[in-house]
């Protein structure tokens, strides 16, 4: 029989090693920090390291690992990063291309992102609801306030009845007349637990900042997230930002890209213009679906769209929220008046953020104000007024749909560290493609974000509370776009004598990342494990495939019209008016999205003639022989690398939403931007003369591949972006899911 004495020993050895293994447990407690470049190309990075450019990266390969990241198919950035986060592969996540289809309409809409609508309060019965509510407080008020008078019962309830309705009805006429029956909302279509959520509910302090497809974002516990790419601006968009010009012959070209124009019609005193805002959803758009939902004939329906749109637009309800904008036009400086600011601008010169205060009505306005940001740049004063206005940002506190868990984060972070971009393509790609504003331009606004996430980083890192912590930067990604064309003498436009001005920018770039994954590296501590890593590479854009021309010239498409009016960004977020001179009764194939190619399968899209089985995969066959057997005519090169099949590239996906096809281009090939919004241009491959230069969306993965790089050795020289997220949750010591399709890397 064991003794007392020993028992209590025993007891007392265990209750010491209790305390100390839970001080050992708290000071080992796995860590892991993710810093991510989305778009650092692996060829660049190696070329840079060898030249001795990038210490920090070099470094980190000597003490760990190195190996280039084959990215998703396709190697889009939010494919590659829903799948990063999920650690399946896309057509399990269902971010397959930046466009999605709808079967029944063949309208494009963004993929990562459905914009939709929830009902506010009690939705149509507000009033009601509303006015009850507010007469019988009134009402119980009213009583307990006259128990203090010598009065009869029935006067004290006659008294409370009278001044109940007297509240009452005017709650429920300010009810149905200042308060909406739907408020915007938005749909993240991304399938999947991710590696966050999952280290969440396992009891891990997690941060999450600006990974693309996070918008709306996840519910993380008790930790926190900043959504990146996906949240829109305030018009709804990827970002539209404006010029204004006092040049009568200012052109934006095709347009493609939706840079808002805005003649002034004067260039010196005062002039009166207006800032665009965005749109009146809840009491314009919104009251016309509801009033127009039940008819069911098409024609009959838009007359009274029509009809009622009169009816608010009689009643001075205004579909979109536009502010006065006033500029006083001198010589040397430009005064810039709008929401109640004023501030002074000479050329070259930006303004700080300006905060937009846009009037909905006086409740909205005194409960949760509509509220913006915005910066200018004056890019000229002479000859004629060239003035550069960014997107609209949704202010950090003005969070109408969530873009921060908890929603109020987003106001705690602009507490901490002040205004900071909220949109999530967060630098201006679009003018310097329309030719507004140039290389310059585009160099200072994404400066302008980045030093604010940079600091953002630093600051939540030198905290040293999150077990994980994740953080993307997108600079990386928005130069080689831009810039590709003064890296490479074969793009069409390549000047040398701009190449040597601009080239040495990208090099900047890389240097700059070097320099951030120093310094991260350092606040991350040498207990976490500490990964880099990038979503694809680059490829120069030379030239751009029309595959819908393609497939016209090949009796797989037919139209009713050649069409001389360019798809836009604008039709796209707009006016939904895209593939509107196709004829589908003769189609058999289109092609939407960045290398997306659907068939026209009876019983899945609206107006199909494919029958399934052997003519499904008789379409199939030809369409995929026939691109792979393209040849440029003006190169003799192939454009085409490969055409996959959705069977090639996923495993568990719905048919009625992944693409049939997919072509991905060779290097130096692209899809056109026509394509990509269902266009048919004349030619069947064309020059590339935009700015945006470099790209990476449609090429094949194997050649287009990212970067990773970890602070411990991996077990493999060809890591996949799928195998992230297995990797992450095993060194926090997390299960992981049966279905993910990734492998750990440690």
């Amino acid at each position: 029989m064991v003794s007392s004495r020993l028992v209590r020993r025993r007891l007392l050895a265990a209750a010491l090693a209790v305390c100390c293994g839970g001080v050992l447990r708290a000071e080992d407690r796995p860590k892991v920090v993710i810093i991510g470049f989305d778009g650092a190309d692996a060829r660049l990075v190696e070329q840079y390291m060898a030249e001795g450019q990038l210490p920090n990266l070099a470094k980190l390969r000597a003490d760990g690992a190195y190996a280039p990241l084959l990215p998703t198919n396709p190697p889009q950035t939010p494919v590659s990063w829903s799948s990063f986060a999920t650690g399946t592969n896309p057509g399990k996540t269902e971010i397959f291309d930046w466009l999605n289809r709808d079967p029944s309409t063949y309208l494009p809409d963004i993929g990562m992102v459905s914009p939709t609508k929830k009902i506010f309060l009690f939705g149509e019965r507000n009033p009601l609801y509303l006015g009850v509510l507010g007469g019988g407080v009134a009402l119980v008020l009213t009583v307990l306030v006259l128990l203090f008078f010598r009065l009869r019962w029935a006067i004290r309830l006659v008294l409370a009845l009278v001044l109940g309705v007297a509240v009452g009805v005017p709650v429920a006429w300010g009810a149905r007349a200042y308060l909406p029956v739907e408020v915007p909302d938005a749909v993240n279509n991304r399938k999947g637990a991710t590696f966050w959520e999952l280290a969440a509910r396992a009891g891990k302090k997690v941060q999450v900042i600006r990974v693309p497809a996070t918008f709306p974002p996840d519910p993380v516990e008790d930790g926190h997230m900043l959504s990146g790419l996906g949240v829109p601006d305030m018009r709804g968009g990827i970002g539209t930002p404006s010029f204004y010009t006092s040049d009568p012959a200012r052109q934006m070209g095709d347009n493609e890209f939706s840079v808002e124009l805005v003649r002034l019609p004067a260039r010196r005193g005062r002039i009166q213009t207006h800032l665009v805002g965005p749109w009146n959803k809840a009491f314009y758009d919104y009251v016309v679906d509801r009033k127009t939902a039940a008819i069911e004939d098409a024609r009959q329906r838009a007359d009274a769209r029509l009809r009622e749109r009169q009816i608010l637009d009689d009643r001075g309800v205004p579909r979109r929220l536009d502010l006065p904008l006033v500029l006083n036009a001198a010589d040397d400086v430009l005064t810039v008046e709008v929401s109640g600011k004023t501030l002074s601008l000479k050329p070259g010169e930006w303004s700080d953020w300006v905060v937009l205060d846009f009037p909905v009505n006086w409740v909205v306005d005194l409960a949760s104000p509509l509220r913006g940001i915005v910066r200018f740049k004056l890019l000229s004063l002479s000859p004629e007024v060239e003035l550069y206005m960014s997107p609209v940002n949704f202010h950090p506190d003005c969070h109408p749909v969530a873009f921060a868990w908890p929603p109020a984060w987003s106001e705690a972070v602009r507490e901490r560290f002040g205004l900071y971009k909220t949109i999530g393509w967060d630098s201006d790609t679009w003018s310097p493609t329309q030719g507004v504003g140039g290389e310059q331009l585009f160099l200072e606004d994404m400066t302008f974000g980045e030093d604010k996430y940079q600091q953002i980083m630093e600051g939540l890192l030198a905290d040293g509370d999150a077990d994980l912590y994740v953080q993307i930067f997108y600079f990386t990604d928005r130069i080689g776009h831009l810039f590709w064309r003064h890296l490479d003498p074969g793009h069409p436009l390549y000047d040398p004598v701009a190449a040597a001005k601009w080239a040495p920018k990208m090099v900047e770039a890389y240097k700059r990342m070097d320099a951030m994954v120093g310094k991260a590296r350092e606040l991350a501590g040498p207990r976490a494990l500490f990964l880099v890593c990038s979503d694809h590479g680059f490829s120069s854009f030379r030239r751009g495939v029309n595959y819908n021309t393609w497939l016209v010239r090949n009796g797989l498409m037919a139209l009713k019209g050649q069409s001389n009016d360019p798809a836009t960004l604008e039709k796209l977020f707009d006016t939904h008016d895209l593939f509107a001179n196709v004829d589908w009764s003769r189609t058999k194939a289109y092609a939407m999205g960045l290398g997306s190619i659907y068939v026209n399968l009876v019983g899945r899209e609206r107006q199909g003639i494919v029958m399934p089985g052997p003519e499904y995969r008789e379409v199939m066959r030809q369409i995929k022989e026939g691109l792979e057997a393209l040849v440029d005519p003006v190169t003799g090169e192939h454009p085409v690398a490969r055409v996959f099949s959705r069977d090639e590239m996923y495993s568990g996906f719905d048919p009625n939403t992944i693409p049939d096809l997919r072509a991905a281009n060779a290097l130096n090939y692209r899809v056109s931007w026509q394509t990509s919004l269902g266009g048919v241009p004349p030619d069947l491959v064309e020059d590339n003369l935009k700015p945006w230069s470099g790209d990476h969306c449609s090429n094949d993965p194997e050649l287009v591949k990212g970067i990773l790089f970890s602070n411990r050795p991996i077990n493999t020289a060809a890591p996949r972006m799928v195998d992230l997220m297995p990797t992450v949750l095993k060194a926090l010591g997390v299960p992981v899911p049966p279905e993910v399709d990734g492998k750990p890397l440690l």
